[in-house]
């Protein structure tokens, strides 16, 4: 029996192109341009998976889609569109979107990607148990009861740094982050920003030889021009700042007497690579930073204790790139990609799993990225010769191609074979 496929979309010409799509592919296919419509059918009837447009009058794809997983939570969702900005296809797949697609489409990759979210749906129906790090973004924001984006929060470390972070909001003076190289503190402020609604909470950001005192009033008193009633001065990389740096810093809570003459709030964020003992034994921080700073610390673990969150990292660092690059499509990692991302020790954390991720999307423009792509990214490829580049790349249209005929044949790869002229061997070596 065919998988079903609920398509909507209020334009009539595309929502026939869909249809035919599907239908050419052996899929049993519902047509529907009212999303009011669409939510009482799919109430009524079950299907394997959603295809949605995300602009229409009535409601936004986004919406229907809230709709859908609150009467069937597992049926997948893709989700298609004119235009997309950043922060909408970040937030569509954190609310649990399977798929971004542009127009125009990509058939090939629609459909495998149709293909490998029935089968991972099926998956989990056969499943005994949910496991850990299956909820969406949305249904962890409910769990937590606030917005996280830094770490996933599909492991229990991230989760509790969340909670921890949480709950020090509300910090009169100093805190201090300490985790290890390569890691992510700015966005880790931003999230610890987003604590907080409306203007009158600002985050200003310094860094190692770029600022003095005149630059940091300066700074604060365009927060203020803005609104800002406390700001909040992030010193990132810390320990490598000079001596003149650490002094300024270590005023920066309460301010000197011209910062104190602005009239806002000051409270700093030292953030660290070592332990506050280490700096202090090895001279780094003197006494005075020493006890101001181990006010309230709080250890950022390193992503070879969040493994459960590595993989929703990379497809998130997929949807920036992507963006910045222009490209059409958000490419996405297959599951066996997804796997490997979370076996590795990642000694570098963040800065190292940004790296890698950056140099799949530099080498490798497909729709789908598969584990034969990441594991040529983690062999180290960075110097490779143009030429070696451009084999990377065939090889990755290659395989797109060969998935997408396996998708087309229904599997049957001796007919794939057949229509490259090559031999089932080969065939089957792409399609690992």
């Amino acid at each position: 029996m065919p998988y079903s496929v609920l398509i909507l979309d209020d334009d009539a010409d595309f929502n026939s192109l869909l249809t035919d799509i599907f239908e050419q592919a052996d899929y049993a296919v519902t047509s529907l341009t009212n999303p009011l419509e669409a939510i009482d059918v799919f109430r009524e009837t079950e299907y394997d998976l959603v295809v949605a447009d995300h602009k229409m009058p009535e409601m936004t794809g986004s919406e229907f889609m809230r709709h859908c997983k609150q009467i069937r939570s597992k049926v997948p969702v893709i989700m298609v569109s004119g235009y997309l900005d950043n922060d909408t296809i970040r937030e569509l797949i954190r609310e649990g979107v399977g798929g971004v697609f542009l127009k125009p489409l990509n058939i090939f990759s629609l459909l495998e990607r149709t293909s490998s979210l029935i089968e991972e749906a099926k998956k989990l129906e056969s499943a005994p148990h949910k496991e850990q790090g299956e909820e969406s973004e949305r249904e962890i924001d409910a769990k937590l009861g606030f917005s996280f984006r830094s770490f996933p929060c599909k492991s229990t470390a991230s989760t509790s740094l969340a909670n921890r972070l949480y709950s020090l909001r509300h910090f009169r003076s100093t805190l201090t982050l300490i985790g290890e190289t390569g890691m992510h503190y700015r966005s880790i402020c931003e999230d610890i920003r987003g604590f907080y609604e409306g203007n009158a909470e600002h985050f200003i950001y310094l860094s190692p030889g770029t600022f003095d005192h005149a630059q940091v009033i300066s700074l604060i008193e365009q927060a203020k021009e803005q609104g800002a009633e406390r700001v909040t001065c992030v010193l990132l990389d810390f320990e490598n700042m000079s001596e003149s740096e650490k002094k300024l810093a270590a005023t920066l809570p309460k301010g000197d007497t011209d910062i104190q003459d602005l009239g806002v709030t000051l409270r700093a964020i030292y953030c660290v690579s070592h332990d506050l003992d280490s700096l202090f034994e090895e001279g780094l921080i003197d006494e005075h930073l020493y006890i101001l700073m181990g006010t309230a610390e709080v250890p950022i673990p390193p992503l070879r204790d969040c493994k459960a969150d590595i993989g929703f990292m990379a497809q998130q660092m997929v949807v920036d790139i992507a963006r910045e690059k222009g490209r059409p499509q958000v490419p996405r990692f297959e599951k066996a990609a997804r796997d490997l991302f979370r076996e590795q020790s990642w000694e570098g954390n963040y800065e190292a799993l940004r790296n890698t991720v950056q140099k799949i999307m530099n080498t490798n423009l497909g729709d789908v990225l598969t584990l034969n792509i990441v594991k040529a990214a983690m062999h180290g490829n960075a110097g490779a010769s143009p030429r070696a580049r451009f084999e990377s790349h065939l090889t990755s249209r290659q395989v797109d191609l060969v998935r997408a005929a396996a998708i087309l044949f229904g599997g049957d790869r001796p007919k794939v074979a057949s229509f490259f002229a090559a031999n089932v061997n080969a065939v089957a070596s792409k399609l690992q």
